[in-house]
C-alpha cells in the first residue's frame, strides 16, 4: 500500500513596520478561514516586522519549513530577489476595493489608494461609478511608501488603502488604513497555492513516470569516478558504439567522448544535457550528470541515446498525454447539403486531407468552418495525433500569447512553477486550429509568421526554441485583403496561410438546402421518437416557407436555434402563443432580404398541401401576378402552377 502524500505546506508571512506580538486583523481573517483547509494543506501564520523580513523568509527556507509563501505585492516583489522558495501575493478583486471604497464614503472623506510599483487601471476605468473621490499612487520603497502616505494626508485624504505596511503607515499618519482584502480575496489566494502544490506533485508523477520509460530504453549507460575513469558501463553502451572499440572498465571517458567536457562537469558539477554527437555512423544524445555525496563532486553519470530512438519515444510519450479534449469528432460524413457550391467546398476539403499544407478557411460566422477543419484532420494521416483548437478572439491579448506559446518557469508573476507548454506544443504532430484567425493581434501575427516558418515556437521567458511538427488549419469571417489595406492583418502571414483555401458558402447562398438540413436537425431533436416526429414535420410544414425566406445572418447556428425552439412547440402543441410571437425573426416582413422569388424550386416538392399553396401566392405576390415569372420561380410549369391555383381555389369555395 503507497502511503498517503505529505499535505502542501503553506507559509502566510505578514510584515509590519514594528511588531509588538499582538496577531493584526489579517491574522484573524486568516483563522477563521483555516479551519476548512486543515485536511488539504499544513498552513501557517507568521508575523514579523518590515527590518526582519527577509531574515524571517531565510530561515523558513533554510528550514524547509514552507512550499510557498503567501505575502502582500510588495514583500513579494522584494523576496523572490533574494530566496528560491516560490511566492504568491494576496489576490485583490474589484470587489474587495469597492468594499473598501465604501469605508470611505461612510466617513464622508476622499480615499487614498497606495499600491506597489503599478497603478489599478481598472479602478480608473470604473472612477465615474463611485461617489467617493479616489486618488492613486504608487510606490517603490518603504520610504516612498511613507513620503506618499503624507502627500496623502496633506491633500486631506483621511482613508488610505493599501498592504499591512501601508496601513500602519497610515494610521501612523493620523489617517485611518484600510486594508483591502478580504476574507474571499484570502481563500483565492490560497487556493491558487494549493493549485500550485498538486500542480507540481502531479509534474513530478509525471517526471518518474518519463523515467521509468527511459530505464527501459535501450539507453547506454557509463559511470565515472572523480578522475573521470570508467567504473561501470553497460551492455547497451557499448552496442550503440559497435564498431568502435568497445568501452572498458577503467578506460578514460574523455578518450571515447574526445568532444564532450567530463573535466568541466568533473570540477564545477555543471551538467551537460542532449549534446549531439557523432560517434562512427550514429547521431547521439549525450548527457553527462554530476553524482554529489556530501556537498562534493564524486564522479559522474554518462548516459547516450541514438537520436531516432529518442523521437520515437517521444512521440510514444507525446501520444500517452495527449488531453482528451484534443480530439477532432466530426469527419466528411456529417456534413450535409446537396449545393453545388458547399459540395465543392466539402470535395475541395477531402482533397487537401491528403496534403500537410496550410490550409485557409473562409466564411460567415456559423457555416460550420471548424467542422471543414475536424473532418480534414480526421481524414488525415494525422488523425491518431491531436487537433487542438482555439478561438483567436475569445482570449485576451495577454493570454492568448502564453495559451498560444507558453511559458518557462519564472516568465511573468504567478507563472506556474515549471512552465507549461502552450497549444501548438500541445498539437504537436497533430493539427492546430486557429479559428477567427483575422481577430489575432497584430504583434502576435509577427510571432506566428516565424512559427509557420520556423517550425519552432519559442515561449514566455524561454532562451531556446523548440521544435515542433504541426499542420496548421486557420479560419476566419473577416475580408483579409481589406485588413490587410488598413494595416490590421500582415500580408505575408495571409500568403503563410492561403496555401489551400476553402470557401464555405453561407446558409443563405445555399438556400436548396434548408429543408434537408432542418429536417436532420429536427431528426436528432427527436431522436426517434414517432410521435415527436409528426408534431415536428407538422410545425416544419408550416413553417418552411418563412424558413426559406430568411436572410440567415446567423447561418447554420442560427437555423440550429430556431429548429430548436420549434421542437419545444411541437411537444406542446396547446400552447396559445401565434408562430410570429415564438419566431418573431422569421415574421418580420422588414427583415427579410431574400424576396420569395428566388425560392429554389426544387423546395416545393417536399411541403404539404397547405405549405405548398402558400408558397405559391407569396410567390405570385412577389412577382406582381406575373404567372411566367411565378412559374419559372416555382421550377414547374405555366399549365401545372394553373391548376395547382384552381386546386387552391376549390379548396377555399369548399
Amino acid at each position: 500500500m503507497a502511503p498517503e502524500p505529505l499535505k502542501p505546506r503553506i507559509t502566510v508571512l505578514i510584515s509590519h513596520l514594528t511588531f509588538d506580538g499582538q496577531p493584526s486583523k489579517l491574522t484573524r481573517t486568516l483563522n477563521e478561514i483555516l479551519p476548512r483547509y486543515e485536511q488539504q494543506a499544513d498552513i501557517q501564520i507568521v508575523e514579523t516586522s518590515v527590518e526582519k523580513l527577509l531574515s524571517t523568509a531565510k530561515a523558513l527556507e533554510q528550514a524547509q519549513g514552507a512550499d510557498i509563501l503567501i505575502c502582500s505585492d510588495a514583500s513579494a516583489e522584494f523576496l523572490r530577489k533574494h530566496i528560491t522558495t516560490t511566492i504568491l501575493s494576496f489576490r485583490m478583486g474589484e470587489y474587495d476595493l469597492i468594499r473598501a471604497l465604501n469605508v470611505a464614503k461612510e466617513r464622508g472623506t476622499k480615499a487614498g489608494i497606495l499600491t506597489h510599483q503599478r497603478t489599478l487601471k481598472e479602478l480608473e476605468e470604473m472612477s465615474g461609478l463611485f461617489t467617493v473621490e479616489i486618488s492613486q499612487a504608487v510606490y517603490t520603497s518603504l520610504h516612498d511608501a511613507r513620503d506618499k502616505v503624507r502627500d496623502f494626508v496633506d491633500q486631506g485624504i483621511r482613508v488610505i488603502i493599501g498592504s499591512p505596511t501601508v496601513v500602519d503607515l497610515a494610521e501612523a499618519a493620523g489617517a485611518e488604513g484600510v486594508f483591502a482584502i478580504n476574507a474571499n480575496a484570502v481563500r483565492l489566494t490560497l487556493d491558487d497555492a494549493l493549485a500550485i502544490c498538486h500542480s507540481r506533485a502531479e509534474e513530478a508523477h509525471n517526471h518518474r513516470r518519463i523515467h521509468a520509460v527511459l530505464k527501459h530504453m535501450n539507453e547506454g549507460v557509463v559511470a565515472l569516478d572523480a578522475s573521470g575513469k570508467v567504473f561501470s558501463v553497460n551492455d547497451s553502451m557499448n552496442t550503440l558504439l559497435h564498431p568502435l572499440r568497445s568501452i572498458a572498465i577503467g578506460d578514460q571517458a574523455k578518450t571515447h567522448f574526445p568532444d564532450i567536457d567530463l573535466n568541466g562537469v568533473l570540477t564545477s558539477g555543471t551538467a551537460i544535457e542532449s549534446h549531439l554527437s557523432a560517434v562512427g555512423s550514429q547521431r547521439l544524445a549525450i548527457s553527462v550528470l554530476p553524482i554529489m555525496e556530501n556537498g562534493q563532486i564524486d564522479g559522474a553519470i554518462l548516459t547516450c541515446q541514438e537520436i531516432r530512438e529518442i523521437q520515437r519515444t517521444e512521440r510514444r510519450l507525446r501520444a500517452q498525454s495527449r488531453p482528451r479534449h484534443f480530439i477532432a469528432k466530426y469527419d466528411f460524413d456529417q456534413l450535409a447539403g446537396k449545393d453545388t457550391a458547399f459540395q465543392n467546398a466539402v470535395q475541395l476539403a477531402k482533397l487537401y486531407a491528403h496534403s500537410d499544407s496550410t490550409v485557409l478557411i473562409t466564411g460567415e460566422s456559423g457555416t460550420g468552418k471548424e467542422l471543414f477543419a475536424q473532418s480534414i484532420h480526421n481524414a488525415s494521416e494525422r488523425q491518431q495525433m491531436p487537433f487542438v483548437a482555439i478561438n483567436c478572439a475569445a482570449f485576451p491579448e495577454t493570454l492568448l500569447e502564453s495559451e498560444l506559446f507558453g511559458y518557462d518557469d519564472g516568465a511573468f508573476t504567478g507563472s506556474r512553477k515549471g512552465g507549461k507548454p502552450g497549444l501548438f506544443e500541445a498539437a504537436h504532430n497533430g493539427t492546430i486550429f486557429l479559428d477567427e484567425i483575422g481577430d489575432m493581434p497584430i504583434h502576435l501575427q509577427t510571432r506566428l509568421l516565424r512559427v509557420l516558418q520556423e517550425r519552432q515556437v519559442l515561449r514566455l521567458g524561454a532562451s531556446e526554441p523548440t521544435p515542433i511538427n504541426i499542420r496548421v488549419i486557420a479560419a476566419t469571417h473577416r475580408n483579409l485583403q481589406q485588413q490587410i489595406a488598413s494595416n490590421q492583418f500582415r500580408e505575408d502571414l495571409f500568403y503563410r496561410l492561403n496555401v489551400l483555401n476553402i470557401p464555405v458558402p453561407s446558409l443563405r447562398q445555399r438556400s436548396s438546402d434548408i429543408a434537408l438540413l432542418s429536417h436532420l436537425i429536427a431528426t436528432n431533436l427527436t431522436q426517434g421518437d414517432i410521435r415527436h416526429e409528426q408534431g415536428m414535420n407538422e410545425v416544419l410544414q408550416t413553417l418552411m416557407p418563412k424558413l426559406l425566406n430568411h436572410p440567415w445572418n446567423g447561418n447554420i447556428r442560427e437555423l440550429e436555434n430556431i429548429i430548436e425552439r420549434a421542437f419545444l412547440f411541437s411537444r406542446f402543441p396547446d400552447n396559445p402563443q401565434p408562430l410570429s410571437t415564438l419566431f418573431p425573426e422569421l415574421f418580420a416582413s422588414e427583415a427579410r432580404q431574400q424576396p420569395v422569388s428566388e425560392v429554389p424550386a426544387e423546395n416545393l416538392h417536399s411541403f404539404g398541401k397547405a405549405a405548398e399553396i402558400s408558397l405559391i401566392r407569396e410567390t405570385l405576390d412577389a412577382n406582381n401576378g406575373d404567372m411566367n415569372k411565378t412559374a419559372k420561380a416555382l421550377g414547374i410549369s405555366r399549365s401545372t402552377l394553373w391548376r395547382r391555383l384552381r386546386r387552391a381555389q376549390g379548396q377555399t369555395q369548399s
